[in-house]
């Protein structure tokens, strides 16, 4: 396997308003990828970029700008970025490992884990939690900040659906399915992260990040320009608070991918995830990934995002006893925090995907149009 690592910093561009350099190498950046990126930030006012591509199991690298805006200190490819939401897909396979190792059940009712949940709880199954389908709502209200007030919170909460009947994008499910794991297994969310996902892909930054790294934490920026506070674990780390430098999450990427050299105990259970459990309207819901069908005339329409929060309801069309995988499908997960966003997605059986990490909280819409572009022209899905 071929990479190429394109290192973009000090020559100044008239497109944005600090340098851009490509580092000497024996072939120079694809020039339509450069000016993609240098336009997205330009656009949004972003300080920094990591871009994480593989095309037909080639890797390229690209880091822009800065991971300080005010030390200058630039993004490479050890820069810690916030995930966001992508940490959800990370939660998920955690749990696909467990069901793979006959350890749970995507059948079993959270509160075979979380013993004290109210009665009404026994009819959300963790696959309900994994699919955005348990009831649970977006958020938790802003009030409920200590264990203590969760419970009370939980113990009052009335879903507006059963299980099943509706999609509702949902951090309270995902938290909650990150603390049966840590139930099941007698351990935090960080230490479960490390065990089983981040040692076997060589991955380093999990949850918390190390003393030893805190020097190549970037800074975020809020959607005004502002630098932002770091995103703490809080009451559910598992919905979105893993940070990863660019260099994790090219080894993620690949294994998302299902590149050789995938270990087999993250390789099938990845596979589970990215399975098709919910079809609601026009989309696709697997564990933790969003799914799309791709065809020649979907191609442009999956480059029109909407900024629309679209947190649900949606009803539910069908929910599959046997979830079907598609590996000529579009799979993928946004992520953001108030300083950050985040956007992964992969396209298997054409051994390509794409990550793209900023410092800055940009509009969905942004950052998803401009790496699915990436994507698909580099892949010759568009020209």
């Amino acid at each position: 396997m071929r990479k190429m690592i394109k290192t973009i910093s000090t020559i100044l561009l008239s497109t944005i308003s600090f340098g851009v350099m490509a580092e000497n190498a024996p072939d120079q950046p694809d020039e339509w990828v450069q000016k993609t990126i240098t336009s997205f930030m330009s656009r949004n006012h972003i300080p920094g970029v990591a871009v994480e591509l593989y095309t037909d199991g080639k890797l390229n690298e690209y880091y822009f700008g800065y991971a300080d805006r005010d030390k200058k200190e630039p993004v490479t490819r050890k820069t810690i970025f916030e995930i966001g939401s992508v940490s959800k897909i990370m939660a998920s396979l955690l749990l696909a490992q467990e069901v793979d190792w006959a350890k749970m059940s995507f059948n079993d009712p959270v509160t075979k884990y979380i013993k004290d949940l109210p009665e009404s709880y026994k009819k959300i199954k963790l696959q309900d939690l994994a699919t955005h389908t348990s009831g649970l709502p977006f958020d938790l209200p802003a009030a409920v900040s200590t264990p203590d007030e969760l419970k009370q919170y939980l113990d009052t909460y009335t879903p507006d659906s059963d299980p099943g009947e509706e999609w509702i994008y949902s951090n309270v499910g995902i938290g909650l399915l990150g603390n049966a794991l840590e139930k099941s297994t007698e351990r935090d969310f960080d230490d479960l992260y490390r065990r089983h996902i981040l040692n076997p892909l060589k991955m380093v930054t999990g949850i918390s990040v190390p003393k030893t790294l805190a020097k190549y934490y970037a800074t975020g920026y809020d959607k005004n320009g502002d630098a932002a506070p770091h995103m703490t674990a809080g009451l559910f780390p598992a919905a979105a608070a893993v940070k990863a430098s660019a260099a994790d999450m090219q080894r993620f990427l690949s294994a998302a991918i299902g590149l050789p050299g995938t270990p087999p105990r993250v390789f099938y259970p990845m596979r589970m995830t990215q399975s098709v459990y919910v079809k609601m309207g026009g989309d696709y819901q697997g564990l933790g990934w969003q799914i799309h069908k791709i065809e020649d005339e979907d191609v442009a329409g999956l480059l029109k995002v909407s900024d629309a929060k679209d947190f649900g309801p949606i009803d539910v069309q069908e929910i599959y006893s046997r979830p079907p995988y598609n590996g000529d499908a579009l799979i993928d997960k946004t992520g953001a925090t108030n300083g950050f966003r985040a956007y992964i997605a992969v396209i298997p059986n054409k051994k390509s995907g794409i990550v793209i990490l900023t410092n800055k909280y940009v509009p969905n819409s942004a950052i998803v149009k401009t790496a699915r572009e990436i994507l698909f022209k580099s892949t010759k899905l568009m020209s």
